[in-house]
């Protein structure tokens, strides 16, 4: 029962984050499908050693450590990767973040002095 209440929580907080996204200009269904394609990867590295090698095994410590050990080199390169990502106006993810908090910071100085 505890896993149903963890999916719905998890579909809860990443409709709230394409919504954020949408707003913002910066979505894009080609990334989105390429997080989930890394989140399957990520879960295939980790769960490999468990249904493989089986949890008696001597070597599936060094084993399921070594798959750690990747999983979590994976996931840095993939946060390398997506703030190099263009958006369909040419700037960076990263550019766009900035822009936007800039902007969000003239917006309320302007409103603080009419």
């Amino acid at each position: 029962m505890g896993w149903l209440l963890f999916c719905v929580l998890q579909f809860i907080v990443i409709a709230a984050g394409i919504r954020q996204e949408q707003r913002a200009g910066l979505w894009s269904w080609s990334k989105f499908a390429f997080a989930l394609g890394f989140g399957a990867l990520e879960c295939t590295i980790l769960i490999a050693p468990i249904k493989l090698m089986g949890v008696r095994s001597p070597n599936f410590i060094p084993v399921f450590v070594a798959c750690w050990v990747v999983a979590a080199l994976n996931f840095i390169w993939m946060i390398i990767v997506a703030r190099r990502w263009k958006l369909p106006d040419g700037r960076t993810s990263l550019q766009a973040y900035r822009d936007q908090k800039k902007l969000e910071a003239e917006v309320e100085r302007e409103s603080q002095h009419p």
